[in-house]
């Protein structure tokens, strides 16, 4: 049994930030219901489409949930989606702030229903501030957060944003968090609350240490391999390929020293500490780059790993489907798309009992749950018929 099996989640997310939130509950078994519009459901759905059909961005963020369509514009949309909310423990919702409230599903109109609900928001910038009203997507949070200043290489005169869409994933992992905890103050409680997750504040708290010290230290942490501070914490080219390493504990610098054949660099008065190796980190990468250039990538990380030194490889997407410890744990999966074939995605990352939850189903067609989900509201055929008549459902 899956931790989350018997929970309802009534959800009204697009996109990444909230989506994503919402299927990795689903992924610990809870019942996610997608509130889709019948015009062309979740935007996302027409993100990277591929020939066969395929939304990679879609099924990335919404497998294992139901999809029903519901015109929320009508009053008997809006009924639905309080008849499902009275029967769900969890609402999620990440609109534009205002536009919740016009459509009257806000906190206080589903809290009516149910008192008991956890209402989550994902939000831009937060639910105060000058910014507040405003809507966010990735890039947007990217810049505010100071993260893309702070991935720009040292000297770089302007933002270096990350490729891929780091913020709107930081942000669901922090919506999941702050939904759990609401949930476990409702089972020691027995009362329902209102939890908001910003893009901003999210990425904030990605970079936590590095915003502390600067306040700190006034130094702005850069990106790339220029900017890092320590010579012994970054990535290296070898023969064939390249590698990170990381070493912290002081150690471990003379065990570097030894494998790379100069254990004489260990007293070295320019990097016998951290301190001095920071200072003289121009030197020191340039000692390590010629040495490690000298033999392939999978004999340092197998002389290093004998050492207990950290270290890996700097694989591409394309390496990642080889990698005997991606494979090992599962961390990709093969998901059925039903008359489309198969797509690898990443899989659930939290291993229970030994082993990651199995994926149940992939991203749901639009309004696939719809007749199913309204019978079990109470509707019946003749219901569903005039609802559909009247445009009210797909």
């Amino acid at each position: 049994m899956l931790p989350l099996e018997g929970v309802r989640v009534c959800d009204l997310t697009i996109a990444q930030f909230g989506a994503h939130a919402t299927m990795m509950l689903a992924d610990m078994g809870a019942e996610v219901i997608k509130i889709e519009s019948p015009r062309g459901g979740d935007p996302g759905r027409g993100v990277a489409l591929q020939p066969n059909g395929i939304s990679p961005f879609f099924q990335a963020h919404n497998r294992g949930k139901k999809s029903i369509t519901v015109n929320l514009r009508r009053p008997e949309g809006k009924e639905i989606v309080r008849r499902l909310a009275a029967r769900s423990e969890v609402f999620v919702q990440s609109w534009k702030p205002g536009v919740i409230e016009r459509l009257e599903l806000d906190y206080e109109h589903i809290r009516a229903a149910n008192p008991a609900i956890i209402y989550a928001s994902a939000t831009g910038f937060g639910p105060k501030g000058p910014r507040a009203h405003l809507a966010a997507m990735d890039m947007v949070a990217q810049a505010a957060g100071g993260f893309a200043w702070a991935n720009s290489p040292p000297g770089a005169q302007e933002p270096n944003p990350a490729g891929p869409t780091i913020a709107d994933q930081a942000g669901s992992l922090v919506l999941a968090y702050g939904i759990l905890a609401a949930f476990v103050h409702r089972l020691r409680a027995g009362e329902g609350q209102q939890v908001d997750v910003s893009l901003l504040g999210s990425q904030m708290t990605m970079q936590a240490w590095n915003i502390a010290s600067f306040f700190l230290s006034g130094e702005q942490v850069r990106g790339g391999r220029a900017g890092a501070n320590s010579p012994i914490f970054t990535l290296y080219r070898a023969s064939d390929g390249w590698f990170g390493i990381a070493i912290i504990d002081e150690r471990q610098w003379p065990l570097l020293c030894q494998v790379i054949g100069q254990p004489g660099l260990a007293d070295d008065p320019r990097f016998n500490g951290r301190a001095p190796r920071e200072a003289n980190r121009a030197d020191l990468t340039a000692v390590l780059e010629s040495a490690f250039a000298g033999r392939s990538r999978a004999e340092w990380l197998s002389a290093m790993e004998a050492h207990d030194i950290p270290c890996g490889p700097a694989n591409s997407y394309a390496d990642l489907a080889s990698d005997p410890q991606v494979r090992a744990n599962g961390y990709l999966v093969e998901v059925d798309i039903p008359g489309a074939g198969k797509l690898t995605e990443v899989g659930p990352p939290v291993a229970l009992g030994g082993a990651p939850p199995p994926v149940r189903s992939a991203a749901p067609e639009l309004g696939q749950h719809t007749e199913q989900v309204l019978l079990d509201l109470g509707y019946n055929w003749d219901d569903i018929a005039s609802l559909r008549e009247s445009r009210v459902i797909l």
